[in-house]
């Protein structure tokens, strides 16, 4: 059954129909030896893994972005499926009742002109070259559940989608801001089946709620001559004027487009790494920043994953945003004066890289199992590049202050992000208070908290870790019972 536009599908599809069709065929094969060459354990990883076959053109003058997408799904489920779900996050942008950028903390640096709705307008839901019946299962619209006949265990199928974003004007992780296409959770992804259900999970305006299975992407961007593309999977450009790439074993695939933009590229722990800002001082503060975050958390929680790291200078009211193997970094952290903001920024969202994207976890449901962990990394980071003293400044400042806070409302580390209504207490509960477990782990721990960490991340490299598999893994690791400290911190409110 075909997906019903609405009003304002319409209109954009009246400019959009004929170039959303040509991306209709397959993706072309591309050369690859000019491209950062994946590691052979990221080979290894990428083996039967869900695939993406992306093709993307963005149209500045609709404030678009054509999608043509392929999923290459095995159910490794272990039960028979009668349904997919694909998050279309951008859809919680359609109006201000839903989209996260609306929040009245943040409406007014993300809305400068007012609100701007985004949205996909879908064209074509295909299983295995047949329509497939499909509807959107939540009040967001970033669910779409889509029936297809049973699928055994096993059993693989391919899904196609072709649909257009229209990208909102909007200082976010999603949105069209000075000059920047930033083009986080654009792309229409495959759920996670979990306790026999699809996850269908609003776009909570605090925290970060995407929850994903690793996956390969190969990707073709076509962008007005002159702009410049920044993608997690490193991009060459083709003959034919097409950027192609890959990215093997990651949770998602994020990009930004620049009408134009300063490069610096360099390497570190085997990774090249580019940096996208709007000059090239800028863009070289934070490359320098990223290499030694990148040699830092290699040296203590093993090598990092993907061949390449980029950064990307981008318009909101964050410091960054993690996303596997690409960082978006607020450009106030690039203003005269904010260089060690800039380089404390791309420390954590560095850390991420091994606690989000390598290892896992449930941000909707246990947002400290990464966003802790890479605060914690961060201290670890100042500690080993600058020593005691500036540890225990930092210290006192991110995690002792947020302890002594008075926090209402009973939330505590181990709250879910719904249980969360402004950023302020968000950051001081879960990084603040979050952060504390470790540094208690750091000295409960015979080899202390990072020989731990680095080797939960070698347990659960490229898979999903839940609370119960932390506390269990620690457990063992330990020798001992740790599930009463990490009950103290994480689920105790403080009085």
């Amino acid at each position: 059954m075909p997906f019903p536009l609405s009003g304002r599908g319409k209109a954009v599809a009246a400019g959009l129909l004929a170039a959303a069709f040509l991306l209709a065929g397959g993706i072309l094969v591309f050369r690859r030896d000019s491209l950062p060459q994946a590691n052979p354990a990221l080979r290894s990883a990428a083996a039967g893994l869900t695939d993406y076959d992306a093709a993307l053109r963005l149209i500045p003058e609709e404030q678009a972005l054509a999608i043509s997408e392929t999923l290459t799904y095995r159910n490794g489920t272990g039960e028979t499926l009668d349904s997919l779900v694909v998050r279309t996050w951008l859809n919680a942008f359609q109006t201000e009742e839903t989209s996260p950028a609306a929040l009245e903390e943040l409406y007014d640096a993300c809305y400068p002109d007012g609100f701007s709705p985004g949205y996909l307008t879908l064209y074509d839901v295909i299983w295995n070259g047949e329509a497939a019946a499909h509807e959107f299962v939540n009040d967001d619209q970033t669910a779409l559940r889509i029936a297809i006949p049973p699928l055994a265990p096993g059993e693989s199928g391919a899904l196609f989608l072709r649909c257009v974003a229209k990208i909102p004007s909007c200082a976010y992780r999603t949105g069209y801001a000075d000059g920047c296409w930033q083009l986080g959770n654009v792309l229409p992804l495959l759920s996670v089946y979990q306790d026999g259900e699809w996850r269908t999970d609003e776009y909570f305006p605090i925290g970060d709620p995407f929850v994903g299975e690793c996956a390969n992407f190969q990707v073709s961007l076509t962008v007005p001559d002159g702009y410049v593309p920044a993608c997690a999977a490193p991009l060459q450009k083709e003959k034919d004027g097409v950027w192609r790439g890959e990215l093997l074993a990651a949770r998602d695939m994020a990009l930004c487009v620049y009408e134009q933009a300063a490069v610096a590229k360099g390497k570190a722990g085997g990774a090249v790494i580019a940096s996208y800002a709007a000059t090239d001082s800028e863009a070289k503060r934070a490359l320098e920043d990223a290499k030694k975050a990148v040699e830092t958390f290699s040296s203590l929680y093993g090598d990092y994953p993907y061949p390449a790291l980029t950064l990307c200078q981008v318009s909101f009211p964050f410091g960054g945003m993690e996303y596997p193997a690409l960082c978006m970094l607020g450009k106030d952290q690039y203003l005269p004066g904010q260089a060690d903001s800039l380089e404390l920024t791309v420390a954590h969202e560095t850390a991420h890289q091994w606690f989000h994207a390598l290892v896992g976890s449930d941000g909707v449901n246990q947002p400290w199992q990464d966003e802790a962990l890479s605060e914690y990394a961060l201290l670890k980071y100042v500690q080993k590049r600058y020593g005691q003293s500036s540890f225990e400044t930092l210290k006192y400042y991110r995690v002792d202050a947020a302890m002594a806070e008075n926090i209402p409302g009973g939330l505590t580390p181990g709250s879910p992000i719904s249980y969360f209504t402004d950023y302020a207490d968000y950051r001081a509960v879960v990084y603040g208070r979050g952060a504390a477990l470790l540094i208690s782990l750091d000295e409960f721990l015979p080899g202390g908290a990072d020989d731990f960490l680095r080797a939960y991340v070698k347990e659960f490299a490229f898979q999903f870790a839940s609370r119960q598999q932390f506390e269990d893994f620690l457990n063992q690791y330990a020798g001992l019972d740790a599930s009463p400290l990490l009950l103290d911190y994480l689920d105790t409110m403080m009085q």
